[in-house]
């Protein structure tokens, strides 16, 4: 069954009481004030459902690529007195009862297309209320909003300082990257059943955690070592080149943000919003400015408190410790393809 039926109680009880205090002070009414606390509730976990679970039995088929299931029954007709296979036939009031069973679920299949009138993308906040995607597509166009302004003065402001080489370097050490990782993925999805039963979970976990080490280190240094380049031959323009490096690079991890999560909200927006809402911030708002980036630079302390709590973020919502298997049971497109590259420019941006 789905979870805003039978679960959330207690999700509901604490939002509820917040959403109480907040109705309150605007004077609205308990009674309205509930029952958007409880929809509120029923649209996390249709989100949750979607995006981690619990699968719908159609789920294993949609995974192949399978969208419909065709299921053919052939009844011989036994009217006939000179049938000779009589051991293999049927009675023709039971092929009549099937025939009307297969007519009745024709019937229910037109009837389910009137009803979603073509409309496969949608959010139910409970088995009442239906929130097609007009309606909720307008919300994750802000959440991207940021992204497309950073990039756009970016490129309007620094388009004729852009860093080819060195974001070339780094665009091209990500790519390296995240092949790695993903052909580890497609080893461990070939070996997983094996090791299990092996009692090798645990070694393939740290190999997985010393892998994206690698990943990270090789995206790291080869940011680092295409800005050393470029210091040494620049050295009386190191800070206005630095500033154009971190600016070339923003740019296009906004860039890539806005292009990755496009088609992912409008194929899965219970996967696309979050993850939108996750990374615009880390990669359009939260930027210090040049002026702040200097004062943190020349005071060691600040430096120091400041790199190791970028470490600890980075490591904490890397794939193999926030993701996998936390969240999703393996390495899916969107953890290879979206999360991995973005995360990886990420730490691209901030430890270089």
């Amino acid at each position: 069954s789905h979870p805003f039926v039978t679960g959330g109680g207690m999700l509901e009880e604490r939002v509820g009481r917040v959403l109480a205090k907040v109705g309150d002070i605007m004077g609205l009414k308990g009674s309205s004030v509930e029952q958007y606390a409880k929809d509120l509730v029923g649209l996390f976990g249709f989100v949750a459902a979607l995006v981690i679970g619990p699968r719908q039995p159609h789920a294993s088929a949609l995974n192949h690529g399978i969208d419909a299931l065709t299921i053919e029954l052939r009844i011989p007709n036994n009217a006939q007195p000179d049938t000779s296979s009589s051991s293999s036939s049927i009675h023709p009031h039971y092929a009549d009862v099937t025939r009307s069973i297969e007519h009745l679920l024709h019937s229910i299949s037109n009837l389910h297309e009137r009803l979603h009138h073509s409309i496969a993308q949608y959010i139910m906040p409970s088995p009442s209320k239906f929130i097609s995607h007009g309606e909720y597509i307008y919300p994750a166009i802000l959440v991207c909003v940021p992204m497309i302004v950073r990039a756009a003065s970016l490129a309007l402001k620094d388009l004729k300082r852009f860093q080819f080489l060195y974001v070339g370097v780094v665009v091209g050490s990500v790519g390296v990257a995240t092949f790695v990782v993903g052909l580890w993925a497609s080893i461990i999805g070939t070996n997983d059943g094996r090791w299990k039963a092996e009692g090798g979970e645990c070694c393939s976990e740290w190999i997985s955690y010393i892998v994206f080490f690698v990943s990270y280190l090789l995206v790291v240094l080869a940011a680092r070592q295409a800005d050393t380049n470029k210091q040494t031959k620049q050295q009386t323009q190191s800070n206005n080149s630095n500033e154009c490096r971190r600016g070339s690079l923003r740019f296009i991890a906004c860039l890539l943000g806005i292009y990755l999560h496009a088609p992912l909200l409008l194929a899965n927006y219970s996967l696309g919003f979050p993850s939108s809402a996750f990374w615009a911030p880390l990669l359009a708002t939260l930027v210090l400015p040049s002026s702040l980036q200097m004062v943190v630079s020349r005071n060691k302390v600040f430096w120091i408190v400041t790199l190791v709590g970028k470490g600890l973020f980075l490591v904490a919502t890397s794939p193999p410790v926030l993701l996998v298997p936390r969240i999703f049971p393996m390495y899916t497109p969107y953890v290879l393809c979206v999360y991995t590259p973005l995360h990886l420019l990420l730490a691209a941006l901030w430890l270089a």
